[in-house]
């Protein structure tokens, strides 16, 4: 048994009456007195410390607690959400307690949307830490999906483990991710895509990114597995029942199960590698294989390896997919991606993923197809009117699309 976890244990007795000696004196003989407000972490945390599994309201509350603490910025916040987030991490979270989260997590939601389509709905995300930062792909992957005729949709934050958030790189290109909830309905049902600020819906998004940004966070956060798959799997803006989640560790029955179990009724959840296993992203790749776990809709999970060559991919060189330095500069990346300019690997990348989302949509029948679809719609010209069309209906800013543009065009057709 370890130091840490020794002393853990024996503090924990401690908060249950108990008392630790030293030197053959006791230190302490009363119950620690819990301020009224955390007097429901007293049991969670013991259960923690002893490896034991924790309820479903046990995990409900706690998340709910937590996650409001972050919003208010209360001092105690970055204590408790390292110990809950870390303890579940450091026992191993389960099923039942990742899908207990999602109501914790509702309880705190502002905005809910209903929207008036035939089709289903489709997001895509990923849990953050690959082994390479690359350009952001669900974003654009999402923009793509909806030029081809699936109804797409993409809620992100700014930057927290990449260089550039969803939402960094949709308002580089022009498009207003705060709008009201109005308006991204107007957008999703009129254009089939939206990409919308989670902190709109969730007010803790934004707190919870400040504190990645503290002195501390390069110590705390990679200890918080458990925190990236509770976002990866809780977090819908858009209500929807669909979706393609990435993860960059091998956990993609895991997150399958989770999302069947508090209502998915869809879902692709790859692993992408590269040359080796020490690459890792969390998306389907055209580096080399994919490992996905899909949830059917008869509630079945499969999984199965997808080589980016079985779908007619030419596999890709790393150094294509590497994120830029700045947003400006990686915004127009995927400008030129989206408007058939850029024909390297990224676009391989990006339009894999559209794929994924189109095959999720119910628009082809394959992965495969959903790929050779999504490329035909970046020669039509369909996907970076897509992106020009929803800078306008969302309010963005139309002039800094169209000087993006020009800068990706050659100057002979200028």
């Amino acid at each position: 048994m370890g130091k840490k976890y020794w002393l853990l244990r024996r503090l924990a007795n401690c908060g249950e009456g108990g008392y630790v000696k030293r030197i053959g004196r006791p230190l302490s003989s009363e119950r620690p007195r819990y301020p009224e407000k955390y007097s429901w972490w007293s049991p969670i945390i013991r259960k923690l410390v002893l490896k034991e599994d924790l309820s479903r309201d046990e995990v409900e509350e706690a998340t709910f607690r937590i996650l409001r603490l972050i919003e208010r910025g209360d001092e105690s916040a970055p204590l408790l959400m390292a110990s809950f987030f870390g303890g579940l991490t450091f026992k191993g979270p389960t099923v039942d307690e990742l899908a207990a989260m999602y109501p914790g997590m509702e309880r705190t939601r502002r905005v809910t949307l209903k929207f008036n389509l035939s089709k289903p709905v489709v997001t895509a995300g990923g849990t953050g830490g690959d082994t390479v930062k690359t350009i952001n792909v669900t974003t654009p992957a999402v923009l793509l999906a909806a030029s081809a005729g699936a109804v797409a949709v993409k809620s992100g934050a700014r930057a927290f483990t990449s260089r550039t958030g969803a939402t960094d790189l949709a308002m580089s290109m022009g498009i207003n991710v705060y709008s009201s909830s109005r308006i991204v309905k107007n957008c999703v049902e009129r254009l089939g895509t939206a990409v919308w600020a989670s902190s709109i819906a969730y007010p803790w998004m934004e707190p919870l990114i400040e504190l990645r940004n503290r002195e501390f966070a390069p110590i705390l956060f990679p200890q918080l597995d458990s925190l990236r798959l509770m976002i990866a799997t809780s977090l819908n803006p858009f209500s929807t029942k669909r979706q393609v989640r990435g993860v960059s560790t091998p956990q993609t029955r895991l997150v399958a199960e989770v999302l069947g179990k508090i209502g998915y009724e869809r879902a692709l959840v790859p692993l992408g590698y590269g040359v080796d296993e020490s690459i890792r992203i969390d998306e389907f790749s055209n580096l080399g294989k994919t490992i996905v776990s899909e949830l059917h809709q008869n509630g079945r999970i499969e999984t199965y390896e997808v080589d980016c060559e079985d779908l007619g991919v030419k596999r890709g060189d790393v150094n294509e997919v590497v994120s830029g330095e700045t947003h400006r500069q990686n915004a127009l990346t995927i400008l030129k991606v989206l408007s058939g300019r850029d024909r390297t690997g990224r676009r391989d990348l990006i339009a894999i993923n559209a794929g994924a989302i189109l095959y999720l949509a119910d628009e082809v029948d394959s992965i495969r197809e959903g790929y050779e679809l999504a490329s035909n719609t970046i020669d039509e010209g369909y996907a970076i009117r897509k992106v020009g069309e929803l800078v306008k209906l969302s309010g963005g800013d139309s002039k800094r699309f169209s000087r993006m543009l020009r800068l990706i065009r050659p100057h002979n057709l200028r």
